[in-house]
Protein backbone atom coordinates (compact mmCIF):
# COMPACT_ATOMS: atom_id res chain seq x y z
CA UNK A 1 0.00 0.00 0.00
CA UNK A 2 2.90 2.25 -0.75
CA UNK A 3 1.02 4.12 -4.40
CA UNK A 4 -0.27 7.65 -4.06
CA UNK A 5 -2.24 9.50 -5.87
CA UNK A 6 -2.83 13.84 -5.87
CA UNK A 7 -0.99 13.60 -2.69
CA UNK A 8 -3.32 11.07 -0.87
CA UNK A 9 -1.74 7.87 0.46
CA UNK A 10 -3.79 5.00 1.75
CA UNK A 11 -3.87 5.09 5.87
CA UNK A 12 -5.34 2.61 8.21
CA UNK A 13 -6.59 3.76 11.52
CA UNK A 14 -7.72 0.92 13.92
CA UNK A 15 -9.39 0.86 17.32
CA UNK A 16 -7.65 3.07 19.69
CA UNK A 17 -5.59 5.28 16.64
CA UNK A 18 -6.09 8.67 15.68
CA UNK A 19 -6.10 11.79 17.50
CA UNK A 20 -8.39 11.76 20.63
CA UNK A 21 -9.64 14.45 23.00
CA UNK A 22 -11.91 14.87 26.16
CA UNK A 23 -15.05 16.56 24.92
CA UNK A 24 -18.04 17.86 26.15
CA UNK A 25 -19.45 15.96 29.21
CA UNK A 26 -16.84 13.42 29.30
CA UNK A 27 -17.03 11.73 25.69
CA UNK A 28 -13.72 11.14 23.87
CA UNK A 29 -13.79 12.27 20.20
CA UNK A 30 -11.09 10.76 17.70
CA UNK A 31 -9.98 12.36 14.62
CA UNK A 32 -9.61 8.88 12.49
CA UNK A 33 -9.11 10.98 8.87
CA UNK A 34 -8.29 14.49 8.61
CA UNK A 35 -8.86 17.00 5.24
CA UNK A 36 -4.80 17.02 5.42
CA UNK A 37 -4.75 12.80 4.88
CA UNK A 38 -7.60 12.94 2.09
CA UNK A 39 -6.61 15.52 -0.13
CA UNK A 40 -9.38 17.41 1.70
CA UNK A 41 -12.09 15.13 0.85
CA UNK A 42 -13.66 14.16 3.66
CA UNK A 43 -12.93 14.21 7.49
CA UNK A 44 -13.49 11.55 9.60
CA UNK A 45 -14.12 11.65 13.94
CA UNK A 46 -14.99 8.85 16.17
CA UNK A 47 -17.62 9.78 19.16
CA UNK A 48 -17.08 7.05 22.21
CA UNK A 49 -20.07 9.23 24.17
CA UNK A 50 -21.77 9.22 27.35
CA UNK A 51 -25.05 10.03 28.57
CA UNK A 52 -26.08 13.33 27.93
CA UNK A 53 -23.66 14.80 25.21
CA UNK A 54 -25.19 16.43 22.83
CA UNK A 55 -24.52 19.09 19.86
CA UNK A 56 -27.14 22.31 20.24
CA UNK A 57 -28.93 23.00 17.12
CA UNK A 58 -27.14 24.06 14.23
CA UNK A 59 -26.18 24.11 10.59
CA UNK A 60 -22.99 23.61 8.44
CA UNK A 61 -22.59 25.86 5.52
CA UNK A 62 -19.25 24.21 4.09
CA UNK A 63 -19.89 20.50 4.25
CA UNK A 64 -22.17 17.51 4.45
CA UNK A 65 -22.40 15.68 7.23
CA UNK A 66 -22.75 11.98 7.51
CA UNK A 67 -23.78 10.21 11.15
CA UNK A 68 -22.67 6.29 11.24
CA UNK A 69 -24.43 5.15 14.60
CA UNK A 70 -22.43 2.01 15.94
CA UNK A 71 -24.27 1.15 19.22
CA UNK A 72 -26.73 3.23 21.82
CA UNK A 73 -29.65 5.38 21.64
CA UNK A 74 -28.92 8.63 19.73
CA UNK A 75 -31.67 11.53 18.60
CA UNK A 76 -30.98 12.89 16.11
CA UNK A 77 -32.91 15.98 14.87
CA UNK A 78 -32.52 17.23 11.24
CA UNK A 79 -35.03 20.15 10.32
CA UNK A 80 -38.36 19.14 11.87
CA UNK A 81 -37.49 15.86 12.02
CA UNK A 82 -36.71 13.66 15.18
CA UNK A 83 -35.40 10.33 15.15
CA UNK A 84 -34.32 7.85 17.84
CA UNK A 85 -31.65 6.03 16.22
CA UNK A 86 -31.14 2.61 18.78
CA UNK A 87 -28.58 0.48 18.26
CA UNK A 88 -27.13 1.00 14.74
CA UNK A 89 -28.24 3.40 11.98
CA UNK A 90 -27.15 6.10 9.16
CA UNK A 91 -28.39 9.54 8.84
CA UNK A 92 -27.17 12.32 6.14
CA UNK A 93 -27.12 15.90 6.58
CA UNK A 94 -26.68 17.75 3.89
CA UNK A 95 -25.43 21.56 4.36
CA UNK A 96 -27.59 24.17 5.13
CA UNK A 97 -29.92 21.67 7.05
CA UNK A 98 -30.32 22.46 10.87
CA UNK A 99 -29.52 19.77 13.15
CA UNK A 100 -28.84 18.17 16.36
CA UNK A 101 -28.07 15.29 18.35
CA UNK A 102 -28.27 13.71 21.74
CA UNK A 103 -27.04 10.44 23.63
CA UNK A 104 -29.91 9.36 25.65
CA UNK A 105 -28.31 5.87 26.23
CA UNK A 106 -25.50 5.17 29.34
CA UNK A 107 -22.59 5.76 26.20
CA UNK A 108 -22.84 5.72 22.43
CA UNK A 109 -20.41 4.99 19.77
CA UNK A 110 -20.83 6.72 16.33
CA UNK A 111 -18.82 8.31 14.01
CA UNK A 112 -19.31 11.65 11.69
CA UNK A 113 -17.92 12.04 8.39
CA UNK A 114 -17.97 15.68 6.48
CA UNK A 115 -17.00 16.14 3.30
CA UNK A 116 -15.37 17.84 1.83
CA UNK A 117 -13.15 17.48 5.18
CA UNK A 118 -11.80 19.93 7.17
CA UNK A 119 -14.91 20.20 10.23
CA UNK A 120 -12.83 17.58 12.34
CA UNK A 121 -10.39 19.93 13.03
CA UNK A 122 -12.85 21.26 15.76
CA UNK A 123 -12.96 18.54 18.03
CA UNK A 124 -8.92 17.97 17.53
CA UNK A 125 -8.29 21.50 17.82
CA UNK A 126 -10.73 22.22 20.79
CA UNK A 127 -11.11 19.37 22.86
CA UNK A 128 -8.94 18.79 26.34
CA UNK A 129 -5.68 15.91 25.91
CA UNK A 130 -6.68 12.52 27.00
CA UNK A 131 -4.01 12.00 28.98
CA UNK A 132 -4.53 8.12 28.98
CA UNK A 133 -8.16 8.61 29.87
CA UNK A 134 -8.16 11.64 33.01
CA UNK A 135 -10.43 14.04 32.76
CA UNK A 136 -10.20 17.38 31.41
CA UNK A 137 -7.80 20.13 33.82
CA UNK A 138 -8.88 20.97 36.93
CA UNK A 139 -10.72 24.14 36.22
CA UNK A 140 -11.39 23.45 32.53
CA UNK A 141 -15.39 24.52 31.72
CA UNK A 142 -16.85 22.96 28.67
CA UNK A 143 -20.19 25.39 27.91
CA UNK A 144 -22.02 25.51 24.27
CA UNK A 145 -20.74 29.40 24.72
CA UNK A 146 -16.88 27.71 24.54
CA UNK A 147 -17.94 25.62 22.19
CA UNK A 148 -19.63 28.38 19.83
CA UNK A 149 -16.47 30.79 20.08
CA UNK A 150 -14.11 28.01 19.23
CA UNK A 151 -16.19 27.17 15.81
CA UNK A 152 -15.98 31.00 15.03
CA UNK A 153 -12.10 31.17 15.70
CA UNK A 154 -11.94 28.20 13.21
CA UNK A 155 -14.19 29.72 10.30
CA UNK A 156 -15.75 26.85 10.36
CA UNK A 157 -19.39 27.74 8.95
CA UNK A 158 -21.43 26.95 11.04
CA UNK A 159 -24.30 28.69 11.96
CA UNK A 160 -26.13 28.42 16.01
CA UNK A 161 -29.85 27.86 16.14
CA UNK A 162 -32.73 27.96 13.44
Amino acid sequence: MTAELGGRSPLIRRDGEGVSRLWGKGSVVTTKLSAEETGGMLGITHFSAVKGERAPRHTHTLEDEIFIVEGGEVVLTAGERTEVVNGAGVLFLPRGIPHSYLVESDTARFYVITTPGGFERFFSETGYPTHQGKSAPVGAAWSVDRTREFAEKLGLGVVWGD
